[in-house]
């Protein structure tokens, strides 16, 4: 299965490894996790959305404007 994480894309369920919060003050560990990933690794968001979480896969890093709360319900119903 897959997981939509917004702007029309998707990441398949078995490459997932960890949704998180992308707040205004984010954790300390996640802004050196963001900051050592390449920058090709990270999904380019169109600028009107804000992006409110990012998704860690076993490839990339990708940031989506949808709330983890939101695609955490979303992998869980796909099954």
């Amino acid at each position: 299965m897959f997981l939509h994480i917004g702007n029309s894309k998707i990441v398949f369920n078995d490459d997932l490894i960890g949704i998180f919060n992308l707040d205004p003050m984010p954790a300390q560990v996640n802004k050196q996790l963001i900051k050592s990933a390449s920058f090709e690794a990270l999904y380019d968001h169109t600028k009107k959305d804000h992006p409110r979480s990012f998704i860690v896969t076993e490839n990339d890093i990708y940031m989506s404007p949808i709330s983890p709360l939101t695609l955490f319900r979303r992998h869980n119903s796909s099954g």
